[in-house]
């Protein structure tokens, strides 16, 4: 057993117990009138209370004295800051190996963070740059005074530092630079992106959730930096992970949406943290690993309902669930360790250990099912969810794949479905979800699919109404449905290279929703042999006229009235030049952004059931060192 964790197991109850007898170290008779301990009171002390504990005397001597030496620093460094506004920080700095590089730093609450950064850098023989402070869960910010953000004199400072190793110093980025990075290019695609196509939000069944566009972009940050974190995180570089996720939180904190108490990301988020600090030997160190717990235990409640019972109505079992409440147990009774709350620590280990077995995978069944072609992920969480029974997983897979597969499709026509009718969901009060099942009725009393979306979106979804909307009103509808469809570039130039005029063409696919085979045969109905429009796409022509600005006209006589002038000159260009340079631009960003993308998003699983999978081996290990601690053999 690592001998810091046993000095910790002793250091914490030897703490209670002085607390319990109300004695001060810092006092007589412990320390002499010099102010040094009283080493022969101090062995008297541990002969008292060592063998309460299986202590021996010299090593409780030890530990008491490193007790007396915390609390006079302590009780120095308070009369200190009273008297001259120096604060003491605790600083720990974090390694690759997960110990923790330890000392204390006096800087006046006056300085801002870049000065503190620069006094753990000079510290740490590192660049002050390449430091990122955290303290109580949030990124101090290196503008600001400490003051300013409240950071107390006594406060423990966490510095993440990039590791200082050879194979580490060859990357091409340091922890710090790659967080921003990676914020810098979630931020371009997301702007580039308003619709979210490459990120979306889902709900527990797999269906597509929108939010009002006010908090979409924020969101959409928040959950990018967070699937960038469990990357980082699931490589096991855990500085970068810690980072990302209370860069995460804090773009989930700017969210006012109450969806946020539905979803599940946010709880996640919370036991992800407290999972690093874990792994950063810093779960005892920061005070906001209880309150990010408990979030996240409220957040679960609301999500998946009391005793797992929504879970259980969406999905007919709740073992993968199950899976982030075991985590979440071990978290809360390691914290009650740390808090010396034994007994509570000892009941929740023995939660974890009876849901762990519970939860245990046969590895025979594990092989079998692997063979069979699927993947690590989904026979894990199918074996759970069958209770190791490998007929009943395969079947599940295949269920669950069909689910998620319907799930897609329906998402999927849906956000296009709106992007094509220029329908903006919960963008105001107004505006809401369409029912796709009273589309699909509308579409099977031979209706097209747009223009049974726009007749639904104007009776707000009452089937009656829109179907009196389509029978009594349908010009009215049509002309909408032409004002609202942009047409697909690609395919108006297809139809134009077929010798049809760029306006008919545009006319065409706005009428049918960019359909080409449709467009083709709406162009062949109604233009004749010699070349005469139909009075249909003769009023739609108008219609598509009149619904663009006026500044975007470019007639013959305007253009011929400024020929003489510099600006008209460069507008020569035939209408067909100056499309072709608009597209060629736009195929080129759009490249760019599918690069960028690709790279991005290489090390991030976005499948709905990615957070589900966890092996539990960490788990098991740690519930063993913690029960050795407690005497739970």
């Amino acid at each position: 057993m690592n001998a810091d964790m046993e000095d910790e197991n002793f250091l914490i109850q030897l703490r209670a117990k002085l607390n319990e007898r109300k004695i001060k170290l810092w006092e007589t008779p412990y320390l002499t009138a010099e102010r040094k301990a009283d080493v022969e009171q101090l062995a008297k002390l541990a002969e008292t209370l060592g063998p309460q504990m299986d202590l021996p005397c010299d090593r409780c001597v030890k530990l008491l004295q490193s007790l007396q030496h915390h609390a006079l620093d302590k009780l120095q460094a308070m009369d200190e800051y009273q008297k001259t506004g120096v604060a003491t920080f605790k600083v720990r700095a974090p390694t690759q190996t997960g110990a923790n590089r330890a000392f204390d730093l006096k800087v006046p609450v006056s300085e801002t963070g870049s000065f503190l950064c620069e006094k753990i850098g000079h510290r740490l023989s590192v660049d002050w740059r390449k430091i990122k402070l955290v303290c109580s869960g949030t990124i101090v910010d290196s503008r600001r005074t400490l003051k300013d953000q409240k950071l107390p004199n006594g406060a423990i400072v966490m510095a993440l530092v990039m590791a200082q190793c050879e194979e580490e110093a060859k990357r091409e980025f340091s922890t710090f630079d790659r967080v921003h990075k990676i914020r810098a290019d979630a931020e371009m695609l997301i702007n580039e992106n308003d619709s979210a196509k490459f990120l979306s939000l889902e709900d527990q069944a797999g269906n597509a959730i929108f939010l009002p566009t006010n908090e979409k972009k924020a969101l959409l940050m928040a959950l990018t930096l967070y699937e960038k974190g469990k990357a980082a995180l699931k490589e096991g570089n855990f500085e970068e992970a810690l980072l990302l996720f209370l860069e995460a939180d804090h773009d989930f904190r700017t969210c006012n949406s109450q969806l946020l108490g539905v979803v599940d990301n946010y709880a996640l988020l919370n036991l992800d943290i407290v999972w690093c600090y874990l792994c950063l030997k810093n779960l005892n160190q920061l005070p906001d690993a209880e309150q990010r717990l408990q979030l996240c235990e409220q957040k679960f409640r609301q999500s998946y309902g009391e005793n797992m019972k929504r879970v259980t109505a969406i999905k007919g079992d709740q073992s993968s669930e199950k899976t982030l409440l075991v985590r979440l147990h071990l978290l809360k009774a390691i914290l009650f360790f740390h808090q010396n709350k034994r007994d509570d620590a000892r009941t929740m280990f023995r939660v974890v250990d009876t849901e762990l077995l519970t939860l245990r995978i046969d590895d025979g069944c594990l092989t079998r099912l692997m063979e069979c072609g699927f993947s690590l992920k989904e026979s894990r969480i199918a074996l759970r969810a069958c209770s190791n029974n490998v007929e009943a997983a395969i079947e599940y897979i295949q269920n669950h794949r069909q689910t998620l597969e319907a799930n897609e499709r329906r998402s999927d026509r849906e956000r296009a479905l709106y992007e094509r009718i220029g329908h903006e969901v919960f963008g105001s009060d107004e505006q809401q979800r369409l029912k796709l099942e009273h589309v699909d009725q509308l579409i099977e009393m031979g209706y097209q699919e747009e223009l049974a979306a726009v007749a639904l979106k104007r009776s707000n979804n009452d089937i009656n109404e829109a179907l009196n909307e389509l029978q009594n009103n349908l010009p009215d509808l049509q002309r909408a449905l032409l004002q609202s469809i942009v047409a697909d570039d690609q395919l108006q130039q297809q139809l134009v290279a077929l010798g049809f005029p760029e306006e008919v063409a545009k006319v065409a696919l706005k009428t049918t929703a960019n359909n080409y085979d449709r467009a083709m045969e709406f162009l062949l109905t109604n233009i004749s042999t010699d070349k005469e429009y139909s009075e249909l796409l003769r009023q739609s022509l108008e219609v598509v006229d009149r619904s663009v600005p006026k500044r975007q006209k470019t007639t013959s006589t305007e253009v011929a009235s400024t020929s003489d002038s510099a600006e008209a000159s460069s507008s020569k260009k035939s209408p067909v030049d100056s499309g072709s340079c608009k597209r060629e631009e736009k195929r080129r960003k759009k490249e760019m952004l599918d690069i960028l993308f690709k790279s991005f998003s290489k090390d991030m699983d976005t499948s709905s059931d990615a957070h589900l999978d966890l092996a539990l081996t960490e788990e098991t290990e740690l519930l063993e060192q913690y029960k050795k601690l407690l005497g739970m053999e």
